[in-house]
Order: C-alpha cells, then sequence, then structure tokens
C-alpha cells in the first residue's frame, strides 16, 4: 500500500472522523439496507463477491479485466508465508535478518511501512502482524526473502502458485505491490518499467482470497486487528493502524456487518482497492473485491461504501440450498450399466454438502444437472458393473434452470460441479447372464 505523507494520513484521519460524527448509525440504514432491493450500482471499475467455501460467484462487473492491485497482492504473499509455517519450514519465534535493500525500502514514509534496521532480527510473527495489521510492505519482502532466500525466487514461488490457482493473466514482479522502481533496483527487474506494478483480475484476487481464507482461515485472526504496536519500546517502535476501515471500532464498520479482513490496496495506478470478507449470521462468509473504487488521491473510504453495498445485496437477495446426498439431482437421469446384474443405476451426488446460493424466490427444484461419465468408469458409453456406492464415477455440472452456477477459478470462471456416485452398489452379472444377453442381443 502507498500513503502520501504524513499530510494524507492527517487528512484520512481527519476526513475519517468527520464521516463518523456526521453519519454515525446513519450509515447502516443507508449503506447497508437500502441496496438490498435491487443490484447496488457500483462505481468501481471491476467488482466481484463470491460465496468463501464454494466460489460461487453472486455479484459480477467486469471481474475478468486485469487491473494493477496495489497491496492486495500480499494476500498471495501471505499464502507462501503460512504454506511456509504449516510446512514446518519456517517457526513463528523465528528470528529473521533483513537485506540492507529491505531495510532502506523500510525507511521510505510515503508508503506503508514499519522501519527495519538491517543490523537487527525480528521474529516471523512480528513481521507477519505488520503486513496483515499496517500492509507493511518491507516486512512482507523480508518475509519473502525468509522463505524463497531472494525477492526474484519469492516471485517465481508467487507466480507458480498462481498458475497453480488457475492463474494465467497476472503480472507478479514483487511481494508488496508497489511499483518496480519503488521497491528499488535490488529488488525491482531491470526488465521492467519503473511504473510496472502487480496486475490481476478481481476475479483473480478472488480466487486468492478464497484459496487463503480455505487453507489458513487464522490470518482473520490477524488482519482483523484494528490497532497494534510494532516493536515497541525499541526503535523501530510504531503504531499500527489497520486501514481496513470496516473492521469493528472503526469508521466504516457497519455493525450488520461484522467484517474481519482482508485486504486494502492504494496506488496512482491502481486507485483504492478493496477484498473484504465477512460471515453473516446465517454462517454464510463471502469474499468481495473492488477495484479502482475512487482515485488514490482520495481518502479512501468510498471503497468499504461500495463494498458494503455489494455484502448488503447478496445477504438480502440470496438463500442457500444443500444438496441432498441421498437424492438424484433434476436432469441427471439413470445410465445403463454394462455387465451388471442391474442394467441401469440412478447417479447421486457424492459429496457430503454442497452449498448453493439462489436468488431470494427461487425453488431450490430450478438446481439442475448435466452428467459427464469419467472415462476410466465406462465401457461402450456404459458404466461397467461391478459398481460401488460411495465411488465417483463422473461429475454433474449445476446450473439454475438454465443457468450455468459459475464459480471463479482462477482466470476463467467454471461451472459449479458435483462429483457422481450410483446411489446403490451395482455387482457384476455371471457369465450364464452375459452370456444370454449377448444371444439376445442377436435377434
Amino acid at each position: 500500500m502507498r500513503v502520501a505523507g504524513k499530510f494524507k494520513k492527517f487528512m484520512i484521519s481527519l476526513v475519517a472522523a468527520v464521516t463518523l460524527a456526521s453519519t454515525g448509525l446513519g450509515i447502516m440504514a443507508t449503506g447497508v439496507t437500502a441496496q438490498a432491493a435491487t443490484t447496488p450500482k457500483i462505481s468501481a471499475k471491476a467488482a466481484i463477491a463470491v460465496d468463501a467455501s464454494t466460489g460461487q460467484i453472486l455479484y459480477n462487473k467486469h471481474s475478468d479485466k486485469p487491473m494493477a492491485i496495489a497491496s492486495m497482492t500480499k494476500m498471495l504473499s501471505t499464502y507462501l508465508v503460512l504454506k511456509t509455517i504449516h510446512e514446518g519450514k519456517l517457526s513463528w519465534d523465528q528470528k529473521i535478518s533483513v537485506s540492507k535493500a529491505v531495510a532502506k525500502m523500510s525507511q521510505n514514509k510515503d508508503y506503508a511501512n514499519v522501519p527495519l534496521l538491517s543490523t537487527k532480527t525480528y521474529s516471523v510473527r512480528q513481521l507477519y502482524n505488520a503486513t496483515e495489521i499496517y500492509s507493511a510492505n518491507a516486512a512482507i519482502t523480508a518475509l519473502g526473502d525468509a522463505v524463497a532466500g531472494t525477492p526474484h525466487k519469492f516471485v517465481q514461488l508467487m507466480r507458480q502458485t498462481a498458475k497453480s490457482f488457475g492463474i494465467t493473466d497476472a503480472t507478479i514482479i514483487n511481494a508488496s505491490g508497489l511499483t518496480n522502481k519503488e521497491v528499488g533496483s535490488e529488488i525491482g527487474y531491470s526488465s521492467e518499467a519503473a511504473n510496472a506494478e502487480n496486475e490481476m483480475s478481481a476475479q483473480d484476487v478472488a480466487t486468492v482470497a478464497q484459496k487463503l481464507l480455505s487453507k489458513y482461515p487464522e490470518v482473520l485472526k490477524t488482519s482483523s486487528i484494528a490497532h497494534a504496536w510494532f516493536a515497541k519500546g525499541t526503535s523501530s517502535e510504531t503504531k499500527m493502524d489497520n486501514r481496513n476501515f470496516m473492521l469493528k471500532g472503526l469508521v466504516k464498520h457497519y455493525s450488520a456487518l461484522p467484517v474481519d479482513g482482508l485486504k486494502t490496496g492504494t496506488s496512482t495506478k491502481a486507485g483504492n482497492a478493496f477484498t473484504g470478507t465477512v460471515k453473516f449470521s446465517n454462517g454464510n462468509r463471502i469474499i468481495t473485491v473492488v477495484m479502482h473504487a475512487g482515485s488514490a488521491s482520495d481518502n479512501g473510504t468510498e471503497r468499504f461504501t461500495q463494498t458494503a453495498q455489494i455484502m448488503s445485496y447478496v445477504y438480502h437477495n440470496y438463500t442457500t440450498t444443500t444438496l441432498d446426498k441421498a437424492k438424484a439431482i433434476n436432469g441427471v437421469k439413470a445410465v445403463a450399466v454394462q455387465d451388471g446384474k442391474a442394467l441401469t443405476t440412478k447417479l447421486v451426488s457424492n459429496s457430503d454438502s454442497t452449498k448453493i446460493y439462489l436468488p431470494t424466490g427461487t425453488d431450490a427444484s430450478s438446481v439442475k444437472g448435466t452428467a459427464s461419465l469419467t472415462k476410466a468408469a465406462t465401457t461402450n458409453h456404459k458404466l461397467q458393473a461391478p459398481l460401488t456406492k460411495g465411488k465417483t464415477v463422473g461429475t454433474a455440472n449445476l446450473s439454475l434452470g438454465k443457468t450455468a452456477i459459475s464459480v471463479v477459478n482462477g482466470t476463467k470462471s467454471k461451472s459449479m460441479q458435483v462429483n457422481l456416485t450410483p446411489n446403490k452398489s451395482v455387482e457384476k452379472a455371471n457369465i450364464f447372464v452375459r452370456m444370454w444377453r449377448g444371444i439376445k442381443s442377436w435377434f
């Protein structure tokens, strides 16, 4: 995240304070409930809302267009840091040193930082907290070095991980989201333009956020902290105020929307961006992304207002249903069985629970499936006996009527799928039955 020095920090605080004093609970009344009935009119250049568990797309505006993402980059960096910790290659209390290049970057007060010294060491936990709470650019760069050895090796890991998520149109040149020039010549790339910075589409960003929350939900324990201190009592002491103003106690918090993450982003090219997440009172958690919701020169609060509108829209305009594992899915017909005691079998979902969002007023019976059998399970386009209930033999793409239910999948969305299994096991017929069927087929 880039910050335009002390003056802008003061102005943001002043505007935020005025906003809180002048709107109070009125924010909740206008921002959360007034937009519930119709699709919100969002001025952000791109936006998306998805279910955190399934990735089902619930709101979409130009979500496939790559744009600058600024510090929202740090979600991908954080994923790799937490992965390395879970693998036992880093520990929270482990002390790491920072390079002179990273220390130099940390002294720049024009963008978010905690001051670091190359002559001192810092715990992984300290640098992680600075990243998640304060969006500290040098802190995440230092963590990237600890994970991969060098900034460029960490970028390679980021690129590989993005591709594994299905993201193929991203530009990734550093761990923080600053421009190539701002990170410095030792961290940046000589082959990249000075103003080059990381880019993804809103759908890509939502994919990263979903992967992060799915794999490492503990990130919310830190991203939800509104205020904290870095290295308190030392020369590096820094009061860290979270830039996510939707957190409890901050100026864009709405009691109806208990937002607990996830990451802001600000740059001249990206404007004001925000990836938010909230767990509703009904237990559903969603992820929202707004990109370029106002220019970087303003106070940055508009991104939170628009996020609240999207979250409110989803809450008020969707209900959820769960596919019954024991019942056949509408549209998935019984299929023929090769060499089985039974000649056909019904197929049902092989997933313990598949949550689907339905527009309010839509009956669950409108959920339909189109089946596709796996090649390994078939002979002559029939399921090959013996068949075991619980073993996956195909998939079904789900739709609401004729409209596919789309889920994020990196650069391009895909249809929501469930695995299919026979509703009961089918034994293989004995050789005499199979021979008799063969003879009958001649006549």
